[in-house]
């Protein structure tokens, strides 16, 4: 059998995500629906703050109260993306949308399309 050379490519996931483009007139107050993370965003800037109490149990004889606040000044066009946990994250790996994956996929074809591999 002659060996045949081909391109791959890293097969990328197709999950999607509910998340949102940042820009400077971006605004949003949002709560996990547990009620422990609001979330703020205005001017470029998230402002996080988690109200979580923790009942006295079998398991655990102590309560716990946390209030926590913190504050990520971002540059436009970061890409936040929804957890019903944590409310609205910056994801740890780069986002696109299925319209600009589509585009891309298009002008590969074209580069590799009178390839001899």
């Amino acid at each position: 059998m002659e060996k045949k050379l081909e391109y791959f490519t890293i097969k990328p996931s197709l999950r999607q995500y509910y998340g949102v483009t940042v820009h400077k007139d971006t605004k949003f107050d949002e709560k996990t629906e547990n009620g422990i993370v609001e979330q703020h965003l205005e001017n470029l800037t998230l402002t996080t703050v988690i109200h979580k109490k923790t009942e006295k149990n079998d398991e655990m004889p102590y309560e716990i109260e946390e209030e926590s606040k913190m504050t990520i000044k971002m540059p436009s066009g970061t890409v936040l993306i929804w957890d019903e946990n944590e409310g609205f994250v910056i994801s740890p790996y780069p986002m696109t949308t299925l319209t600009k994956l589509t585009k891309e996929i298009e002008e590969f074809k074209k580069v590799y399309k009178d390839s001899k591999v």
